[in-house]
């Protein structure tokens, strides 16, 4: 016996019938409106690694939650940067790299390398000569991936870590120069300004050594200032590689006034033919902003008015802070609020302080260099964030580090060479005159001479 029901179903085929049409639609208009889902799949049988007619799928890294970062290496950050005068290869590895075992096998890697490629004795614990580029990848957990070492325009040296685990090489390159000029309007921070104009940070560090004597960049550089410069720029294998060395710059300031830099024999001069290079230093760091000034304040943590002797920088932790001058350590260690402190006493009555500071890389009686690294930016003692709290005593009194006028010792260009000098610093002058200030991407003008 058949038994048969006339219970009817839930859902109308009207119904039915509206929904696959609703869908149909939507799907249709994410397609034709070019919409990107957050992943591909890859349904053709030569797909590499996979067996015949089977799909492969993978995240679409544009779309993904993860965007901006460079889903190959995991999410990795890349840091640049060129050596203060005292660093060490050791030195900078350790302070990027999260793991100090790593750091002393990418360092002994990285010499025993250098040694065979050059032929020379290479100590990564020795002080390398500033201005040497480098650059370290790591992954979003701080292990290395890998790193690279300029310690000259032909003498460049890569490392990677991967499966197999570390190896190092020097980069084979042929290397050719031009040189351009570009004129940068001040908007901004003067890195800020120079990558307005389509060129790299490497250029604005360049200009910040260059005139670091002489100009503040952080206090007195003010909007519609102007910068000329005359710059060889690098090319590897025809393809442009960074910057060589800077052959005249003309800064027209409001506050500075116009300061000029001409390269002669290795050294700069300002017009008149006085070196740039003097005493002491106008800032302590390379990249800053100014928190809190000289005087009278409101102190962050202690909620009570209070003098301030110094000037405070706000930078990011780690930063290197560098001595503003020759001199002899007298105090490094810990003094209460001011947290891990450095106190160096100068030539001519003059001493210099530096506050929260995150590492300590001097000792008491260490005689330090102008610009030697002596520690890093840091939140020790009261403070409410990453600072620098720096402070200028002249015979024994607080001044003003943004105001005070130091007393400097220049010299000029040896009295055989000045007809020669003057000559190369016209030329090079007149190449810049008619720069046109540069109002986006730069387009920059290929000068003949050398």
């Amino acid at each position: 016996m058949t038994l048969r029901t006339n219970r009817k179903s839930s859902v109308s085929p009207l119904y039915a019938i509206v929904v696959v049409l609703v869908a149909g639609t939507a799907i249709y208009i994410l397609f034709g409106s070019g919409f990107d889902f957050p992943f591909n799949c890859d349904l053709k049988s030569d797909s590499v690694g996979a067996p015949p007619n089977t799909a492969t799928c993978a995240l679409n890294t544009e779309t993904s939650s993860s965007k901006g970062l460079d889903n190959t290496l995991g999410g990795s950050q890349e840091v640049t940067d060129v050596t203060a005068p005292g660093d060490s290869l050791y030195s900078v590895l350790v302070d990027n790299l999260s793991d100090e075992n790593t750091a002393v096998e990418l360092a002994r890697s990285f010499a025993a390398t250098i040694q065979q490629s050059l032929e020379i004795p290479f100590d990564y614990n020795a002080p390398m000569p500033g201005g040497k580029r480098y650059s370290i990848t790591v992954d979003r957990d701080g292990r290395l991936l890998q790193a690279a070492l300029e310690l000259d325009p032909a003498n460049v040296f890569h490392a990677i870590q991967d499966e197999n685990g570390l190896r190092c090489w020097k980069e084979e390159v042929v290397l050719d120069f031009k040189t351009e000029s570009i004129s940068i309007n001040v908007a901004g921070t003067l890195t800020e300004s120079v990558l307005n104009t389509g060129e790299g940070t490497e250029l604005a560090l360049k200009l910040s050594n260059l005139f670091r004597w002489d100009i503040d960049f952080h206090s007195e550089s003010v909007r519609g200032d102007v910068c000329k410069v005359l710059f060889e720029r690098r090319y590897a294998d025809d393809r442009p590689s960074g910057y060589g060395q800077i052959l005249c710059a003309v800064y027209e300031g409001k506050k500075t006034g116009t300061k000029t830099a001409v390269l002669f024999n290795n050294e700069y001069y300002d017009a008149k033919g006085l070196e740039l290079k003097k005493n002491f230093l106008r800032s302590p760091l390379s990249v800053i902003r100014v928190t809190s000034r000289f005087g009278k304040r409101y102190h962050p943590v202690l909620r009570v008015w209070r003098k301030h002797n110094g000037v405070d920088y706000g930078a990011t932790q780690g930063t290197p802070v560098w001595s503003i001058a020759g001199g002899v350590v007298t105090f490094a260690g810990w003094q209460n609020g001011y947290g891990n402190y450095v106190v160096i006493k100068h030539d001519n009555g003059y001493e210099s302080r530096y506050g929260h500071l995150h590492r300590i890389m001097v000792a008491r009686g260490q005689r330090v260099k102008q610009r030697q690294r002596i520690g890093s930016v840091g939140m020790t003692g009261l403070a409410t964030g990453p600072h620098l709290d720096f402070q200028l005593l002249v015979n024994n009194r607080h001044v003003n580090p943004l105001n005070v006028k130091m007393a400097q010792s220049l010299r000029s260009v040896p009295s055989p060479l000045t007809d020669r000098f003057s000559r190369l610093a016209q030329e090079r002058l007149l190449a810049l005159k008619g720069v046109m200030v540069s109002q986006g991407p730069s387009t920059v003008s290929r000068l003949s001479f050398q």
